[in-house]
């Protein structure tokens, strides 16, 4: 019972972003009609033998099991795997990672800093580092940063991304998406970015780092192929410091008919105004959000009074949270990744965003938004500012 509970804790603390400053965190409170965090069944290791699955382009969370075609991904490698992860749960991946290890596979995993140096930390990632995997932890700019990526890159030939977290509730509860490239130009620029990136991160033995306040800037897609309504924009875009945010400001500055948002944690003014913008220009906008973020922003409240529609929800089958963070532009562009709308993620955390014009994801991604939009609230601005003063409310409590 004692490790079903301890299984379980780690399983919902490793899902949720850390408390950091106006950016992303989940307070537990009761929202009325709003069902609580769901309780998470312990992680089992299957016993039966490994089937290996065929690699997708991308799946959604409830509709596949994304943990299945993680280990597939693994344990298909053959020459190396590097991963770089802010939580991480999933107990089959975990062993996948130890076997490819154990069987010649190079593995690297980057580990969010926090997630490490912890009392906390989960029995996934104490497997790894006990059995002598090549870990190293990462913290994002200032006090409050944070390495936020989840993504996987498999013997340098494809790469995962977007909003999944490697957890129990990012399978279970949580409405997620995850893409698999193995685009040469996108596979590249993610192996440099993970490069970058280790550069800067330090072995568990060295214990936690003193904060910093510059990384530099991350590498970019010199290319810039994608061409969007007169728009350039690039397959692929990193922070802390590069250009993801002005690039959706670009992209929404050249949208035409219509954007399909969905966004975990929106708190960037700069883009809620370039929403703003397009809804009065004619676009037809749509915009779902989590329903405990959405309590905690302004952006919310902004576009509910310029007559944008809006939603919020919670994960699928009323569990979790509404933890994508992708639009769909003009049905013709797909931006999706770890990058939620914020300033924290531009400035301070590690984040990717994951950009294509190929049909069998837009089309894919704007399905899932009519599903997830369909099944949504409309909030009014009562609704935002009674939950705005409970989330206070329950903050002041702890």
């Amino acid at each position: 019972m004692r490790k079903y509970i301890k299984s379980c804790f780690y399983a919902l603390l490793l899902a949720l972003p850390l408390v950091n400053a106006g950016a992303q965190t989940i307070p537990f409170f009761p929202l009325d009609g709003a069902p609580q965090a769901p309780a998470v069944p312990a992680p089992q290791v299957s016993t039966s033998p490994f089937v290996p699955l065929e690699i997708p382009d991308f799946a959604f969370s409830g509709q596949a099991d994304i943990e299945a075609l993680l280990e597939s991904a693994i344990r298909g490698s053959k020459s190396s795997v590097e991963v770089a992860l802010y939580g991480f749960t999933l107990p089959r991946v975990a062993q996948a990672l130890v076997d490819a290890k154990e069987r010649g596979v190079a593995v690297r995993v980057l580990v969010n800093e926090s997630h490490v140096h912890t009392s906390r930390i989960s029995e996934q990632l104490e497997l790894l580092i006990d059995k002598g995997l090549d870990v190293r932890t990462l913290r994002g700019v200032g006090s409050y940063g944070i390495m936020h990526n989840k993504l996987g890159i498999y013997d340098g030939k494809m790469i995962s991304a977007g909003s999944f977290n490697w957890a129990v509730t990012a399978n279970l509860a949580n409405s997620e998406n995850i893409v698999f490239s193995r685009d040469k130009g996108v596979v590249s620029g993610y192996r440099k970015y993970f490069v970058w990136m280790w550069g800067y991160a330090r072995p568990v033995s060295q214990g936690p780092g003193q904060p910093i306040n510059n990384y530099g800037p991350p590498p970019e897609d010199p290319a810039r192929t994608i061409f969007y309504n007169g728009a350039l924009l690039p397959a692929y875009s990193f922070s802390p410091a590069g250009r993801t945010e002005a690039d959706i400001l670009n992209a929404l500055n050249f949208t035409r008919e219509s954007a399909d948002i969905a966004v975990f944690s929106f708190y960037s003014l700069d883009i809620g105004n370039a929403v703003v913008n397009a809804h009065k220009r004619g676009v037809k906008v749509r915009v779902l959000v989590d329903r405990v973020q959405a309590s905690q922003s302004e952006v919310g409240a902004l576009l509910l009074r310029n007559g944008v529609p809006f939603r919020w929800s919670q994960g699928y089958a009323g569990k979790g949270v509404m933890h994508n963070k992708y639009a769909v532009l003009d049905s013709k562009l797909l931006m999706t990744g770890s990058f939620n709308w914020s300033v924290n993620a531009q400035q301070n955390n590690f984040e990717n965003m994951f950009n294509t014009a190929d049909k069998a994801y837009t089309e894919a991604f704007a399905a899932q938004f009519e599903r997830l939009f369909s099944a949504a609230e409309t909030p009014t601005t009562a609704d935002l500012e009674k939950a705005r003063l409970q989330y206070q409310s329950a903050v002041a409590e702890r």
